[in-house]
């Protein structure tokens, strides 16, 4: 029965990845967009919550949670023997994002109780449509990524109650905490596929190469980034000094998990080498997060954007890439539209960065070399895998 309703869907709704990957880049590039005019003057935004706080949350809540839904809806069948969420169930599920989203952008036309409602609807039925699934076919293992939804899930509903003055945390300080959960879905998820790539594609080029990363060091990494987002919460404004040393500490124990992985040994393959560039800004920006609750006592712009632009955009789009290839029944090689996309958004991660570190009027410049660079990325994706992601796979199997 699954089989026929998969098959007789239109081929946008056979399977996750193809709505929610295709409109992660489209709104990746649109909210930018909106974001970059509304900073230079050229469009006025309406809305009882503060723009750059509507541009941080949709990141997060947007494009994010898009990225994530993708690649958990996509992964499950593999992991499970199950078949895709697909057709009606899989439309009615990616119009609680789409909801959200718009309703987020109506400013004023609906009262922000309304907005708060809508837009909290969507992870919880995700990560309980992934707990039943996954529970129901023994696959235990991986139950901890519902529990880390639902965690995203409570970040979004404290910026709401922040945002309403109903609690005294900061709704920024909800957004890094939020921030640092997508951390905690690189931390296991790449820890899994990145080594796991590049074994295999070493292997299939006569290189026998040990890649291992020593259990004590992993479960390390996955505790420390979990226990970044009470620190995001509470730590980081009563103590800067000492969730400085923390992240200092964390950063360090990334650097030595990605040594493990032997990324250098992948700078012919753009499907690898970016998987391990994207995980080396999170170490990255865990430096410069050190550095700036350090120097400035708070979570400074170039960290966010070292975690942000750098370590979770790169990720999704790396991740959107290779998933989209191999589930559309394409070879999972680049091309030089997909490889420029990946060049783009590292470049618009550097740019965005220095922008942070450097004074001058001209830094404004680089704000927007590096927003172009974004849209350009997420652009090329978009182009590409558009039609891609309106047909069926090019193999013939479903999905």
């Amino acid at each position: 029965m699954d089989t026929v309703m998969q098959s007789s869907a239109t081929p946008l709704w056979r399977a996750g990845f193809r709505p929610f990957f295709l409109s992660a880049a489209l709104y990746a590039l649109l909210a930018l967009l909106l974001w970059i005019l509304n900073l230079t003057d050229l469009l006025e935004i309406t809305s009882p919550i503060p723009v750059s706080l509507i541009h941080g949350h949709e990141m997060i809540f947007g494009l994010g949670t898009a990225a994530v839904a993708g690649f958990i809806l996509t992964a499950m069948p593999n992991w499970t023997g199950t078949a895709p969420l697909s057709g009606a169930p899989l439309a009615g599920l990616y119009s609680l994002w789409l909801l959200g989203r718009i309703a987020l952008w109506s400013g004023p036309l609906l009262p922000l109780e309304a907005v708060v409602i809508l837009d909290l609807l969507f992870l919880p039925v995700l990560a309980g449509l992934t707990a039943r699934t996954l529970y129901k076919s023994g696959n235990l293992r991986n139950l901890v990524l519902p529990f880390v939804f639902l965690l995203l899930a409570g970040c979004n509903l404290l910026f709401y109650l922040a945002e309403l003055e109903f609690i005294s945390l900061s709704p920024r300080a909800t957004l890094e905490a939020a921030i640092s959960i997508l951390l905690v879905l690189i931390t296991i998820i790449g820890g899994r596929i990145v080594p796991a790539f590049t074994r295999n594609a070493l292997q299939k080029k006569g290189e026998i190469v040990a890649i291992t990363t020593p259990p004590p060091l992993t479960l390390l990494c996955i505790a420390g980034t979990v226990l970044m987002v009470p620190g995001d919460l509470w730590l980081s404004g009563n103590a800067p000094e000492i969730f400085a040393l923390y992240c200092l500490i964390l950063s360090l124990l990334h650097f030595a998990r990605l040594a493990c992985w032997k990324g250098w040994r992948t700078l012919d393959d753009p499907l690898l080498w970016s998987m391990h560039l994207g995980y080396l800004w999170l170490p990255v920006g865990l430096l410069l997060k050190a550095f700036g609750l350090q120097q400035y006592g708070y979570f400074w712009e170039g960290a966010l954007h070292a975690l942000t632009a750098g370590s979770i955009a790169s990720m999704i789009l790396i991740v959107m890439i290779r998933a989209g290839l191999g589930h559309s029944g394409r070879a999972l090689a680049s091309t030089r539209i997909l490889t420029l996309a990946l060049v783009f958004l590292s470049l618009s991660a550097i740019l965005r960065v220095l922008q942070s570190l450097l004074e001058g009027t001209w830094t404004t410049h680089l704000l927007h070399c590096s927003a172009l660079f974004w849209i350009l990325a997420f652009g090329l994706y978009a182009v590409y895998f558009f039609p891609i992601m309106l047909q069926p796979r090019a193999d013939g199997k479903a999905g």
